[in-house]
């Protein structure tokens, strides 16, 4: 009778959540394809809750996906039930007035910038480029190119989650401080997020502006122009090409408030998709496709000297589709350290050598501003930072990945050095003391896990690596 009932369960339940049995998962980085029990296609709540109720009957782990750019094994275990939230993707709620909006977790950037442009707001923070699902970018509590906000949490007014028990709640920063600041950047380990509220701003007329530097002179010339109010959003580029100008030849671009030029209502899509796919791809594995690329970065994308206008909006979605690149002997990787700026020159010294001495094949070098914030338990922000984000090609074999390993855990040790710290988006190459180190905060998280789901029911291969 039992096995009937649960066999029962079973088909009610593979039914009603339109998924696929028996299949595989993985991220972006195709570094973690892993077979699951189930991959359930979330359409609503209820979904939500009865996979949840499943799991805690049948003793299953549980998965939660966006858009699947986390790295780091976030979003996959072994026979771990896969909510997959990207058809969860509704805005339930708009207030032009108040400036807000509230959107399922599935929702994408892209998806608000198409329905707050018409009404001349924006998103205060966000990833570099608008791909990635809101509740990914919560999970992660991403940051973005505006040097007047620090991380994600910051323009977060509320959450609606459930809990692993299938319970619902509204957190904020004053309802619920504890829960709130640790499953915005807890990556799905303690709720599913559901809904979210988000703060914007004024979708704003913008001058770009680039300013060829040494990379010595990054920080004093940014510190400079973060006096200037109107500054709106930043980034600085740094050459990757081997050689003496390698980590040294930095472009400081700055886009700041102007009413010189008639404001476009109109949302950029990317265009010229297979010619920019066509250079990067001469890039990954040639010197001279490298040479060739960061020509013509300076030469037609960041022109020194040349000012161009564009709205916030169409500057918060820049090209990101020609980066598509899937290969079964390597693969794309981000990493990221954050690194006080009074010691920014000190890491570039030491990074330039690392970089140099381990072969490592570098694509390209971007820098951010990061103001200090440490409102969530598992903090990057500790003080005001330079995000350096590094695009790495590597080899998928296994030798290539230990060397990865390698280097990856000597750059850690390198931003420690720094009283810096590194990106949990990422691969899992950093090891558990290094994590337990610069994440301190892991002890009260996990307390908060035993809390709130006792029976480890959210799970994944960076939970299971880096805090069980």
């Amino acid at each position: 009778m039992c096995i009937k009932l649960s066999a029962l369960l079973l088909v009610i339940f593979y039914t009603f959540c339109h998924g696929n049995q028996a299949a595989t998962w993985d991220d972006i980085s195709h570094l973690n394809r892993t077979t699951v029990t189930k991959i359930i296609h979330v359409k609503s709540e209820h979904d939500v809750a009865e996979a949840l109720k499943f799991a805690n009957t049948h003793k299953l782990k549980v998965v939660i996906s966006g858009t699947r750019h986390s790295q780091g094994g976030h979003i996959t275990y072994p026979n771990a039930l896969v909510l997959d939230m990207s058809h969860f993707n509704q805005i339930t709620d708009f207030s032009p007035k108040e400036r807000t909006i509230t959107v399922q977790s599935g929702t994408t950037w892209d998806d608000i910038q198409q329905k707050v442009n018409p009404h001349g707001l924006s998103v205060k923070v966000m990833q570099s480029s608008n791909i990635f699902s809101i509740g990914g970018s919560i999970s992660a509590n991403v940051h973005g190119r505006d040097p007047n906000y620090g991380p994600l949490i910051e323009t977060i007014n509320k959450l609606r989650i459930m809990l692993a028990n299938g319970e619902t709640m509204v957190i904020s920063k004053h309802s619920s401080p504890e829960l709130f600041s640790s499953i915005i950047g807890g990556y799905g380990s303690l709720a599913v997020v559901l809904e979210a509220e988000l703060s914007l701003t004024h979708n704003t007329l913008l001058e770009k502006s680039v300013t060829q530097i040494d990379y010595s002179a990054y920080w004093p010339l940014l510190q400079k122009t973060l006096n200037d109010n109107n500054i709106a959003l930043h980034y600085g580029r740094c050459s990757f090409v081997k050689g003496k100008t390698f980590l040294k030849e930095c472009y400081a671009i700055n886009y700041a408030l102007t009413n010189n030029a008639p404001m476009t209502n109109e949302l950029n899509h990317e265009k010229n998709i297979t010619r920019n796919k066509y250079l990067f791809d001469l890039s990954r594995h040639s010197s001279s496709g490298k040479k060739l690329r960061w020509h013509l970065q300076k030469k037609i994308v960041d022109v020194p000297s040349q000012k161009t206008h564009i709205s916030r909006n169409n500057a918060m979605r820049p090209p990101i589709k020609f980066l598509a690149y899937h290969s079964p002997n390597d693969s794309d990787i981000l990493q990221e350290y954050f690194i006080p700026t009074t010691h920014f020159i000190d890491f570039m010294d030491d990074i330039r050598q690392e970089l140099t001495s381990q072969h490592v094949n570098l694509l390209s070098m971007t820098l951010r501003y990061l103001k200090k914030n440490q409102e969530t338990t598992l903090n990057y922000a500790n003080n005001n930072m330079i995000a350096i984000v590094l695009f790495i090609n590597i080899e998928t074999n296994e030798e290539g990945l230990l060397k990865a390993q390698a280097w990856t855990q000597q750059l850690v040790t390198l931003a420690q050095k720094y009283h810096g710290t590194y990106y949990l988006t990422y691969q899992r190459f950093p090891t558990k003391k290094q994590f337990t180190s610069i994440y301190p905060g892991w002890k009260h998280f996990k307390a908060l896990k035993e809390q709130y789901d006792p029976n480890k029911i959210f799970y994944s291969q960076f939970y299971d690596h880096y805090i069980e």
